[in-house]
């Protein structure tokens, strides 16, 4: 009687089972699901140079389905920063575009631009501003409902790293082509002087590693960049491959000169460097001459 019993709710699960579609697909719903948002929660935009103003686009968009009609106001605020740091209406940016943006099938997308002003102030700090979305109609407002600005002094010669590189370097093997890579820096906004590359350096490396960006800090007095050796560049599962000099040690910094005229930058590493295998001394994943960034 056990084995009929098993029989007969193995039979009543299948029946269960096959009145349903397990690879039925979610719908959205326009009338209750569909939202504004930004499509990013942050940028950057450089203070004017000699009258010369920069821009930043923002992008908002309108997820629906069939393309619903829908509007929100976009206001700038600048009351969570410090009244110092706080970027202000017509005497650091401008906005360019209708405070009230519109959506419907044909214009799902929408752009706002930020345009920068030459504050004049010599060695002034970065400032910041956030446009928030309010007052949806038609639909509601996404999780990305608030983008932060930051405008970047552009006597700040850590600002003036920021962006996308062009790197070159000589291969340390012999017979081997040099080496040419994209690499992009980022500011660490809560520090002084602290940028992050990457990367430093590119390989084959292994399936599946990532790859890591590296601290560098910018002594703007001698107008160097220092990177501490032994910071990871690529892991693979419990592996890391560390950044070495071309002795294969791991510890103490590579200096690299900084050129900085106008809006041309480039450093210029004074030594060579690497990623050597670990623990198998005189292998290497990669090994360099020392390498020159141009940002582009």
């Amino acid at each position: 009687m056990k084995v009929k019993s098993l029989l007969y709710t193995s039979l009543a699960a299948s029946l269960l089972f096959a009145s349903c579609n397990l690879n039925e697909q979610p719908v959205f719903d326009d009338a209750t699901q569909a939202f504004i948002a930004f499509s990013a929660t942050s940028g950057n935009v450089f203070e004017a140079v000699d009258g010369v103003p920069d821009t930043l686009k923002i992008e908002l968009y309108c997820a629906s389905v069939a393309g619903i009609s829908a509007s929100v106001q976009v206001v700038p605020t600048d009351t969570a920063y410090p009244e110092s740091q706080r970027a202000k209406e017509g005497v650091d940016f401008k906005i360019e575009g209708e405070s009230e943006i519109h959506f419907d099938a044909d214009n799902r997308f929408a752009t706002i631009k930020i345009v920068s002003i030459d504050n004049n102030v010599q060695g002034g700090n970065n400032k910041r501003f956030d446009l928030v979305l309010t007052s949806p109609q038609g639909c509601n407002l996404g999780a990305n409902k608030r983008f932060t600005v930051t405008i970047l002094d552009d006597e700040d010669p850590v600002n003036m790293l920021i962006g996308n590189y062009t790197a070159t370097a000589e291969s340390a093997f012999q017979g081997s082509p040099a080496e040419t890579w994209s690499a992009t820096i980022e500011r660490d906004f809560e520090s002084d002087d602290v940028v992050y590359i990457q990367p430093i350096c590119e390989f084959g490396g292994l399936p599946g590693s990532s790859v890591s960006p590296v601290a560098a800090t910018v002594d703007a007095a001698s107008n160097t960049i220092h990177v501490q050796l032994g910071q990871t560049l690529y892991s693979s599962g419990e592996t890391n491959m560390l950044l070495a000099d071309l002795n294969g040690n791991t510890s103490g910094n590579l200096i690299a000169d900084l050129y900085i005229e106008g809006t041309s930058v480039r450093f210029v590493f004074r030594s060579g460097y690497g990623v050597p295998v670990p623990d198998q001394a005189g292998y290497w994943y990669q090994a360099l001459q020392p390498a020159t960034f141009v940002k582009q």
